[in-house]
C-alpha cells in the first residue's frame, strides 16, 4: 500500500478510527477515575564534612560527594526505617516502607533528596521528614569517632516539611493523551489490517480485471434521477454497444452473485435508458424464485413468464406497457422455475420477442443460490454480471464468473452499484460516445398499462 491507499483507507473507514480513538478516551478516563490518588512528598539533605580549614574545603567537597552515592542506599535500609516506624506508629515493615522511599544524589552536588509517596499527603510529609531526621542520627552515628571528636561528615535537613497539595498520580493530561494516542493508533492499524483481509468490493479498482461497463450510484428513492447517475447509465449503454465486441446484443442477462446487489434495478435502469434512444426494449422478469418487478412498477397481479413457459397464457396476453417499454412479468410463482426455464420454450420465447424487438433485458435470481441464472446465460447473446459496492466481496464474484464460465456463457462485462463519487472516478469511458436522444413525453409517473402483442 502507499500513501493514497493509506490515506483512502482512512477515509473510508474513518468511522473505525473514531470509534477507536472515543474507546481510547474512556478507557483513559475510567483508569483515571478508579486510580488511587497518590501523594509525594519531598525532603532534602545537605552533607558536608566538620572539617573547617579552607585549605582542606576542595577536598572535603569531592570526599562528600563519593560518601552520598552511598548514603542513598542508607537511606532506606532498616537501621533508618526501624526508627521511622517507631516514630509514627506505622504498621508496616521496612521492607514495605522502603519501596515507597526513594533517596537520589543530584550530580555533582553533596544533596541527597528523599521522596516519600503515599495515599495521604500529611502521612507521605511525615514519613518524609522523620526519614530524614532518622538519618541524620544514623549518619551522625555512624560517622563518629571514639574519642569523642566532632564527626567527620554531617547531615542536615535543608528541606522539605510542606505537604504536597496536587496528587502526582493519576495525571490526567498524561492518561488522556496515551488514551488518545493509543485509541489512533489501534484505530490506524485496524483499519489497514480490515483493509487488507476485507475482500469487499468498493471501487471500479477493485474489478478493474472485470471489464466493469459503469459504476451506477444509488437511485434516491422519491426523487428523480440525478444527473450523475443519468450519465452512469448512459455510460453503461454506450459500453454495450461500443465497448462489447459485435455491438449491442439481442438479448442481455442481468444476474448477479447474491441478492439485494441491485440486480432488477439495473435491468430497469438499462431497459429504460435504452428505450429513450428510440430502440424498442422488452424487459423481462425471468426471476421465478422471489419476483418483485411487477410490485415495483404496480403492474398488478395477472399472467406472466411462468404461464407464457408452461404454454397456458399466450404471449400478447402477458406483455405490459411501462414507460416506454414492454414488460413481460414473472407471473405467479410456480412450483419448480428450474424446470421451467430449463424448458426448450425459452429459448424460442427469446426468439419471438426479439423479432419485435431491439433489445429484449432478462432480469434472472442470483448465481450462486440458484442455478436459474446458469440456465439463463447460455440462451442469451451476453450477461451482465452486478456488483453492489460495499457489499458483494470479491471471491463470490469470481465465483459467479466461474460459474458463468462453466456454461460457456459470453460475460458481458460488470456493473458496479450503489458506487460512491470517488468510485465513479475510476471509470473510464469508451472511445466512442453515443448521443443521448432526448427522453419521449411523460416521465417516470405516466405509467399505463396496456394488453399488446408480441
Amino acid at each position: 500500500m502507499d500513501l493514497h491507499d493509506y490515506i483512502g483507507t482512512m477515509r473510508r473507514r474513518w468511522r473505525f478510527v473514531a470509534v477507536c480513538v472515543l474507546l481510547g478516551l474512556a478507557g483513559a478516563i475510567a483508569v483515571t477515575a478508579l486510580m488511587p490518588r497518590t501523594y509525594t512528598a519531598t525532603a532534602q539533605l545537605f552533607v558536608a564534612t566538620s572539617d573547617e580549614d579552607s585549605g582542606n574545603a576542595y577536598q572535603g567537597g569531592l570526599f562528600t560527594q563519593q560518601r552520598v552515592k552511598s548514603y542513598t542506599r542508607i537511606v532506606t535500609s532498616p537501621a533508618v526505617l526501624d526508627g521511622v516506624i517507631t516514630e509514627l506508629g506505622l504498621d508496616t515493615t521496612p521492607g514495605r516502607l522502603a519501596q515507597r522511599i526513594e533517596a537520589q544524589a543530584p550530580l555533582d552536588t553533596t544533596l541527597v533528596d528523599i521522596r516519600v509517596s503515599d495515599g495521604s499527603a500529611q502521612r507521605a510529609q511525615a514519613i518524609a521528614d522523620q526519614t530524614a531526621l532518622q538519618f541524620t542520627k544514623y549518619i551522625a552515628a555512624i560517622e563518629g569517632s571514639a574519642s569523642n571528636a566532632p564527626p567527620l561528615v554531617k547531615a542536615s535537613v535543608v528541606g522539605g516539611s510542606e505537604p504536597p497539595t496536587t496528587p502526582t498520580s493519576p495525571r490526567p493530561a498524561l492518561n488522556l493523551g496515551i488514551g488518545l494516542l493509543l485509541g489512533l493508533a489501534a484505530g490506524f492499524c485496524g483499519a489497514v489490517l480490515r483493509q487488507q483481509w476485507d475482500t469487499t468490493v468498493r471501487s471500479t479498482r477493485d474489478i478493474a480485471d472485470l471489464d466493469p461497463l459503469a459504476a451506477v450510484p444509488a437511485p434516491v428513492r422519491g426523487r428523480p434521477d440525478p444527473t450523475e447517475r443519468t450519465e452512469a447509465l448512459a455510460r453503461l449503454r454506450t459500453g454495450l454497444r461500443f465497448g462489447t465486441e459485435g455491438g449491442l446484443p439481442a438479448t442481455v442477462l442481468v444476474t448477479s452473485a447474491l441478492p439485494e446487489e441491485g440486480r432488477t434495478r439495473t435491468a430497469l435502469d438499462l431497459a429504460t435508458s435504452v428505450a429513450r434512444t428510440g430502440r424498442r426494449v422488452v424487459l423481462v422478469e425471468a426471476d421465478l424464485r422471489r419476483p418483485r418487478l411487477a410490485a415495483d412498477l404496480a403492474l398488478g397481479d395477472g399472467p406472466g413468464l411462468s404461464g407464457v413457459l408452461a404454454r397456458g397464457v399466450p404471449l400478447y396476453q402477458a406483455l405490459r406497457t411501462w414507460d416506454g417499454i414492454r414488460v413481460l412479468p414473472a407471473g405467479p410463482v410456480p412450483a419448480d422455475p428450474g424446470t421451467l426455464l430449463s424448458s426448450q420454450d425459452l429459448p424460442r420465447l427469446l426468439r419471438a420477442l426479439g423479432s419485435d424487438a431491439d433489445l429484449v433485458v432478462l432480469d434472472s435470481p442470483p448465481l450462486l443460490p440458484f442455478g436459474d441464472a446458469a440456465v439463463l446465460a447460455p440462451a442469451t447473446e451476453g450477461t451482465l454480471l452486478v456488483i453492489r459496492a460495499g457489499r458483494t466481496r470479491r471471491g463470490d464474484a469470481d465465483r459467479a464468473l466461474d460459474a458463468l464460465a462453466a456454461v460457456r456463457a459470453r460475460v458481458l462485462g460488470t456493473v458496479l452499484t450503489g458506487a460512491r463519487p470517488e468510485d465513479r472516478a475510476d471509470w473510464r469511458p469508451p472511445r466512442h460516445e453515443e448521443p443521448a436522444r432526448p427522453a419521449e413525453p411523460g416521465g417516470p409517473g405516466d405509467r399505463e398499462q396496456a394488453v399488446t402483442s408480441a
